[in-house]
């Protein structure tokens, strides 16, 4: 079967015009061989060995499954660090046709990046060696900062422990970079995460030195000895090293990890840092007597990289989020039910970063299979749940409650003083943006009647979730009224009664409520992202032959 194949590989090759077998192909399991490329524009042929394994021609994850290596040609774009060619082709499934495909894929890579020496327009990341220490790994998360460094300075970096996972069978240590201070412990500046994280405890350090050009080889492959650093660390700086090691061996911290954070310029307004472990007890330097005076200089030594990822809110949220229309806004959420949890979760996925919540009411168990909440939890408030499930999917979202015994005295016992009423209007008029996903008839009669000046969209389900309705203040009360006593199909009759004295609820699953849901939300942001009138609106599920979703404009 093998012999069957390498035949096949071989015949399929010799029949491309540019391309000549030089060594022939063969392997019981990775079929190997070595061709030459012949291009007009090239002053000889290329040589590339080649190395195809079992799974071609599928990929194996999602890297290619045959390789094309030249270590000489290091320096040119898209050249791994053993000389791999990094090609992206398309899919095919047939071994033959796979093969045209990949070989006119490397033809084009020679084109573009060998004869041509193109530039890609986005920027790559340097390939870095990561590895482990002790056997552990460590990652270290930071974000953009508002402060720009300048070449060569260093100082110290604050972390937070932020958790410990797992990975290829091994723990790994999250830090999460707080800030970056000066060689004597003056703050530099801040990473912009949400008070919640600014505020976790269990603070770690390490250092870090701002090289400004990329530690790298070929401006791709990031250094792999500690003496390359030769020409990019300053004596002052391998000094500041020397000085922190001795105080660590005084702590008696010998064999412990310390971060070095090493930052260089991606584009003029953009930083990235590599991470390096080093060992207290084993710095990567040594003092050299010159002149009758002590000097620090570096050794070689294997650099142990660990992983580091810029998580700033343009990266976090740079695959989707919502119009800015919304994310930028300051939004207070009533009612975190089925309903508000939805809302409250998918605007935090989305982006938005200022979220007040409010709601009276306890989580119990039955509340979690269709809201946002989970049972490991126990008894516990509904918006204090939800404001540690929000602050646990971002970093940026700052989850404030609002006393509910105010709001509810406030809206509804204190509703016809003329005083109450206005303190009311103001607290709300904070907001620049309210959803009232309480489904309080009551409470939505009050809101509806108040001088807002920011904008309000009450949100609500009917039973067995048939339909959503959406209204957007001024016009909300009367509209939705008029939807559940004239114009829907609200079955009042089939409700959820549960055992005790309770009051019944619409029934609806999870995943009912949650398409409801998303779909106003999409009309919702669609609407903010084009400036549309904001008009009242039904989305309404039909359950046939197909499951249909339709909205009804008003």
């Amino acid at each position: 079967m093998n012999d069957k194949r390498t035949v096949s590989i071989s015949k399929t090759i010799q029949k491309i015009p540019y391309v000549n077998i030089l060594k022939p192909f063969k392997g019981k399991l990775n079929i190997k061989g070595r061709v030459s490329i012949t291009l007009d524009g090239l002053d000889k042929a290329l040589e590339f060995d080649v190395e195809i394994y079992p799974q071609y021609p599928f990929k194996a994850y999602d890297s290619e499954t045959i390789k094309f290596i030249n270590r000489d040609f290091l320096e040119y774009n898209h050249v791994m660090g053993d000389g791999t060619i990094c090609i992206h082709t398309s899919h095919n499934i047939t071994l033959e046709k796979k093969l045209l495909i990949d070989f006119e894929s490397l033809k084009n890579w020679i084109i573009k990046y060998y004869l041509n020496n193109d530039l890609d327009v986005h920027y790559e990341h340097l390939i870095v060696p990561e590895s482990t220490f002790k056997d552990s790994t460590f990652a270290y998360i930071f974000s953009d900062v508002d402060y720009v460094f300048s070449k060569g300075q260093f100082g110290f970096v604050n972390l937070s422990f932020l958790s410990e996972g797992k990975s290829k069978d091994k723990p790994v240590h999250n830090y999460l970079t707080q800030d970056f201070t000066g060689e004597y412990g003056k703050e530099i500046t801040l990473c912009n995460w949400s008070e919640v994280y600014k505020n976790i405890g269990r603070h770690n350090h390490g250092i870090f030195f701002f090289t400004e050009d990329q530690p790298a080889t070929y401006k791709r492959f990031a250094f792999t000895d500690w003496k390359d650093f030769y020409l990019l660390f300053s004596n002052e700086f391998l000094k500041f090293l020397h000085h922190c090691e001795k105080k660590y061996l005084e702590q008696k911290r010998k064999g412990q990890p310390i971060p070095l954070y090493i930052g260089y310029k991606i584009s003029e307004s953009e930083i990235h840092w590599l991470v390096a472990i080093l060992e207290i007890g084993k710095f990567p330097i040594k003092g050299v007597k010159e002149n009758q005076k002590w000097d620090t200089h570096l050794i070689e030594g294997k650099i142990d990289w660990a992983l580091s990822r810029n998580s700033s809110y343009k990266y976090f949220f740079g695959r989707g989020a919502f119009s800015k229309k919304i994310t930028t806004k300051r939004i207070l959420i009533i009612g975190v039910g089925a309903i508000g949890s939805n809302v409250a979760r998918t605007l935090v996925k989305c982006g938005c970063t200022n979220i007040d919540l409010t709601d009276y009411d306890v989580k119990e168990p039955e509340n979690v299979c269709r809201a946002e909440f989970q049972f490991a939890s126990g008894i516990a408030d509904k918006v204090e749940e939800i404001s540690n499930t929000l602050s646990h999917i971002s970093p940026f979202v700052n989850i404030h409650t609002v006393n509910q015994v105010y709001f509810e005295v406030m809206s509804k016992a204190l509703f016809g003083e003329s005083e109450a009423k206005k303190e009311l209007e103001d607290f709300l008029n904070m907001y620049d943006l309210i959803f009232d996903c309480s489904t309080d008839n009551d409470l939505m009669y009050v809101l509806n009647s108040l001088d807002l000046k920011g904008e309000l969209i009450n949100l609500s389900i009917t039973n067995h979730a048939k339909e959503l309705v959406c209204a957007f203040y001024p016009n909300v009360y009367d509209f939705v009224i008029k939807q559940y006593s004239e114009i829907l199909d609200n079955d009042i009759e089939d409700l959820y009664n549960p055992t005790g004295c309770w009051s019944p609820t619409f029934k609806g699953s999870y995943n009912d409520i949650n398409m409801l849901v998303q779909t106003a939300l999409k009309k919702i942001n669609h609407i903010y992202e084009r400036d549309l009138p904001m008009d009242n609106f039904i989305v309404e599920s039909k359950k046939d032959e197909t499951i249909n979703f339709k909205i009804i404009q008003y």
